[in-house]
């Protein structure tokens, strides 16, 4: 296996529109990369994009630069066969034990199985949340027979009352993360938003538990008993030349860190080398790790 730094060269970078092109344009990014590897017939890579600053060091025009990270079984081509990238390469074998303690940061897309359908996790649980919510309050009367998120949020808010303030707050309460927002003097509103932010929170905190069963790693917890994790940049990237006629076609990200202990080195060590969860193919699943 190889581990590899690509980023665009810097004249290329500098004097072109390249960049611009690629960003939020995964398919085409997709198959760049996959250029670095002209003999291969199937993806042999999985990656990472990111926005180059310190990690480069000094070096001059780094900053605001893209740079890829990628985990490949094949050794990507000599950057002298390359006109677009600058290459680094080296040999990639982690020496893991169980127990191993690692920090890690992970751009995942979660998604669940609802009747045989795959659904983003995130959509599905403020959904979910927002629905369970009106039949709790006896609003589903108000409600069309097929309705989006703006419709439940203002038929919550307009008909909810007290009722949908005191559960709320109570929600609000048990989350460790979001209770101390209940300090802040708050519309319903706000508490609304709050508590959709929390559930999410719960809902990626089991879905990169399940993860780990998967994977051979368990997510570490602090002496209070909480995850050390936290995500951030929930992102939607369109796929156009994946649509069908009438429907858009994507996949969405989410960015996690956060610590880990190995629970399982050869599972951890294939999710490693061939990524954790969906759309691995568009730069998702690459676990980075480092030891603490």
């Amino acid at each position: 296996m190889y581990f590899s730094r690509i980023r665009v060269k810097p004249e290329i970078f500098k004097n072109t529109q390249l960049t611009k092109v690629l960003a939020d344009n995964s398919y085409n990014l997709h198959r760049l990369l996959w250029d670095l590897f002209p003999e291969e017939k199937k993806r042999c890579f999985i990656y990472r994009e990111e926005i180059a600053r310190e990690q480069l060091g000094g070096r001059s025009g780094a900053r605001g630069e893209p740079i890829y990270y990628l985990v490949s079984s094949c050794k990507p081509a000599k950057e002298k066969q390359n006109p677009i990238f600058a290459i680094e390469s080296k040999e990639y074998s982690p020496k893991l034990q169980q127990g191993d303690k690692l920090r890690f940061e992970l751009r995942a897309n979660p998604v669940v199985t609802k009747c045989g359908k795959k659904h983003d996790v995130v959509m599905n649980t403020q959904r979910t949340f927002l629905i369970e919510l009106c039949n709790e309050l006896n609003l589903m009367q108000y409600l069309t027979s097929s309705p989006e998120k703006g419709e439940l949020k203002k038929v919550l808010l307009d008909h909810g009352g007290q009722s949908l303030e005191l559960r709320l707050t109570t929600f609000l309460e048990n989350d460790y993360r979001y209770a101390e927002r209940l300090r802040q003097k708050m519309t319903t509103g706000e508490k609304l938003e709050w508590s959709l932010k929390a559930a999410i929170d719960t809902a990626l905190d089991k879905w990169l538990s399940n993860q780990g069963a998967r994977h051979g790693f368990e997510l570490a917890i602090n002496q209070d008993g909480q995850l050390k994790l936290q995500n951030s940049t929930y992102h939607w990237h369109e796929l156009p030349k994946k649509a069908i006629k009438g429907k858009k076609s994507g996949f969405s990200s989410v960015d996690f860190v956060g610590e880990l202990h190995v629970v399982d080195t050869q599972k951890f060590s294939q999710a490693l080398f061939e990524g954790v969860g969906r759309s691995k193919a568009f730069g998702c699943g690459l676990v980075l790790v480092k030891r603490i």
